[in-house]
């Protein structure tokens, strides 16, 4: 049996699954353990903030595909006036999904916002056994910290998604290349989804933000990308669940009707037909908060071991 610092390594350093299963048992854990505050967060941030992602989804459905069937229509247009015409109304209706857009910006990114600094400074606080910071005063410190790195969050899975997007239209032509670019972009954006899930927990409770949070959570990943990449593989093929499930919902109330907009009636009948979705979706941003400051956690404290063992100097 290994002594000595290798022995000291393997205490450190348990295998990538037993880490998983540790992170997401730990996580139900916290969230019963703080069940007042936890259901306090859902009833008032989580929950309303997965409503206004379904309502603005539903609302904007019927718009997002009639510019799109407007496109096509432009594009296999032989006459050069009726596909002006037919861009030309394209282009209004973008503008009045642009319009609703913005409507929803704020309150979402708004509530995001809370629920973030909230169930990261909740979870926090149990894992280090320290309750003296409040979620108001982790507001207060940490709101510019978070605006500038949720900025700079935004600014690079934007990239992430626009550059591959442009290289298949140039590869267009060529299936292989195309399949090609298309997992690698998926699997980058994957990548990134964890860097930046841990840089937002980097820059609540840490004195980084920006660029550097990010820079500072692909540092602590090194050596536990795996369960990085497992976790964010997780929310996404249940975002993207969720995401057909509504479509799905969403076009058989259309019924292949090509409405502008649905009636407020139709989206009150589709939020009350899928409240147990917008009650499942709440459910799990709060607890991606809690495994992600859990994952934060457990590097930063292995970071920290290291480094002390080293005579090093930590990331964060």
């Amino acid at each position: 049996m290994p002594t000595g610092e290798n022995s000291d390594h393997i205490i450190q350093e348990p295998n990538n699954t037993f880490l998983l299963v540790k992170i997401i048992f730990n996580s139900f854990k916290i969230i019963f353990s703080t069940k007042k505050i936890s259901f306090f967060l859902f009833l008032f941030l989580s929950f309303p903030l997965s409503f206004l992602i379904f309502s603005f989804c539903f609302i904007t459905f019927p718009l997002k595909n009639r510019v799109q069937h407007l496109e096509e229509l432009s594009l296999s247009s032989s006459i050069h006036v009726e596909s002006e015409h037919l861009l030309e109304e394209a282009n209004k209706e973008a503008k009045s999904l642009l319009f609703i857009k913005c409507l929803f910006f704020f309150p979402i990114f708004l509530l995001s916002f809370f629920t973030a600094v909230a169930a990261v400074n909740v979870t926090f606080s149990v894992l280090s056994k320290d309750g003296k910071s409040t979620i108001i005063t982790a507001l207060r410190v940490a709101r510019i910290r978070v605006l500038v790195t949720s900025i700079c969050v935004y600014a690079t899975m934007l990239t992430c998604t626009i550059v591959p997007g442009m290289v298949v239209t140039v590869f267009e032509t060529y299936p292989i290349i195309h399949v090609i670019i298309v997992v690698f972009g998926s699997a980058l954006e994957l990548h990134l989804m964890a860097i930046t899930s841990l840089a937002l927990v980097i820059s609540i409770n840490e004195g980084i933000y920006g660029f550097d949070a990010i820079r500072v959570g692909s540092g602590l990943m090194e050596g536990k990308r795996v369960i990085g990449w497992v976790l964010s593989g997780l929310f996404v093929i249940f975002s993207g669940f969720l995401r057909g499930t509504m479509e799905m919902a969403m076009t058989m109330r259309m019924d292949g009707s090509d409405f502008e907009i649905f009636e407020s009636t139709v989206v009150i009948g589709l939020l009350w037909d899928n409240m147990v979705w917008i009650f499942i979706y709440s459910l799990m941003v709060q607890w991606s908060f809690v495994v992600t400051t859990i994952f934060y956690f457990h590097l930063n404290k292995r970071d920290s071991i290291k480094c002390a063992r080293d005579g090093g100097f930590s990331l964060v």
